[in-house]
């Protein structure tokens, strides 16, 4: 027992020093604790199925999917390769990686202004609105928008992604620019076409080519084979539901070459692990520099300027860990990014600890009734708890 506390506040007094140094030790106990709060969720109909990985930036700690496509027990059992639809986690591992890529290679700037890049947005009231204002969500644009809206202004020659994308910039400022925050699917959905048009290809052969590939992420994609679309649980009754995004703009916005940028993607547990694992690497995957390591530590900085009660990293929420020792203040070496979509995903990236966890769901099959707030703080619950780096240090410890 002696030995083992020596090793306990050992570790302790190490992460207070360096961060990313504790693994969780998922034990039987915590293994079973995500296994029970699960099984519950499923039981209860909050959905039909989920998968939940856990790891750090060199080895997956916990890996299981559970249920099945719908709640007959006869649709397939879902994998640890099932793609799933992402809705808004889109935003983070889609969208906002697109935009730290173009800024590496600089092709983009956060402050260029949206309209160098779009000439639908070289009007009076949108003209101040850059790339760091869609990205942290302080642009003043509206929230969301009916598609309607969009068609009945939609000429004949049009396609449905540039309608939109006019729609949005004809659309008058909630608040204004750079006064406020608020979390808007038009942002990434502006954002989205800002990097295709910078990068000059679509945002998913930017993204396979830099990102998917090189990591082996052989099940994530915004347009997907009639074949990987079999594989994608459905997300509502509808028989076209598999493969389809579920967001209703960006289902209207797809034309087969623009990327949807506020949902739409598709990916598994298993890519998505791969892909927490590089950004926990400072970038690097199989001695592989997939993103620099100063462009991963843009993803950990609060980039709002001018505002000091707000934050928000680039394309991600960024926080510190509530239950992170209280000595521990919130830098770009010690925060949490994450994000969640409306299907029930959520992928979380901890760089205090170095660990990451993933939850996929199809929580709104069969009719958007249901969420899954228990089953994922449950899940958190049972890492947290086995995570030496989230208890409250002794006195000991902090000398």
């Amino acid at each position: 027992m002696e030995t083992r506390l020596a090793l306990v506040s050992g570790a302790l007094l190490l992460c207070a020093l360096r961060p990313a140094c504790a693994v969780p030790v998922l034990d039987e106990a915590a293994r079973k604790a995500i296994d029970r709060v699960v099984q519950e969720s499923i039981a209860k109909h909050d959905t039909p199925s989920c998968v939940v990985v856990i790891g750090s930036r060199d080895q997956v700690l916990f890996a299981k999917a559970y249920g099945h496509f719908t709640y007959n027990v006869d649709s397939p059992l879902v994998t640890l390769d099932t793609p799933y639809d992402m809705a808004s986690c889109s935003k983070a591992v889609g969208t906002a990686t697109a935009t730290a890529l173009l800024l590496q290679d600089g092709k983009l700037r956060l402050d260029d202004p949206v309209s160098k890049y779009l000439p639908w947005w070289d009007r009076d009231d949108k003209r101040e609105i850059t790339v760091r204002n869609l990205i942290t969500h302080t642009s003043g644009l509206a929230a969301y928008t009916s598609s309607a809206n969009a068609e009945k202004l939609r000429t004949e020659d049009e396609t449905h992604a540039d309608a939109l994308i006019k729609y949005i910039a004809s659309m008058p400022l909630k608040y204004e620019t750079n006064k406020g925050r608020l979390y808007a699917c038009l942002n990434f959905l502006t954002l989205a076409r800002v990097n295709e048009e910078a990068a000059g290809v679509s945002q998913e052969t930017l993204l396979r080519k830099r990102v998917f590939r090189p990591l082996g992420m052989l099940n994530t994609g915004y347009y997907l084979s009639i074949s990987k679309k079999q594989l994608c649980p459905p997300t509502s009754r509808a028989l076209d539901s598999q493969g389809n995004v579920h967001d209703p703009l960006a289902n209207y916005y797809r034309d087969g070459y623009h990327c949807p940028g506020n949902a739409g993607l598709f990916a598994s547990g298993n890519d998505l692990a791969r892909f927490c694992q590089m950004i926990l690497a400072d970038g690097k995957w199989e001695g592989k520099q997939v993103l620099a390591p100063e462009t991963v530590e843009m993803l950990f900085t609060n980039q709002i300027l001018n505002q000091p009660k707000q934050s928000w990293g680039l394309g991600w929420g960024l926080s510190r860990n509530r239950r992170a020792p209280r000595s521990i203040k919130l830098t770009s070496k010690t925060a949490t990014i994450s994000h969640s979509g409306y299907t029930g995903t959520s992928v979380e990236i901890d760089r205090f600890t170095g660990t990451f966890i993933v939850i996929l769901t199809n929580r709104v099959y069969p009719d958007d009734s249901t969420n899954v707030n228990a089953l994922k703080s449950g899940v958190r619950a049972a890492v947290y708890g086995a995570d030496p780096a989230y208890e409250q240090p002794t006195e000991e410890t902090k000398l």
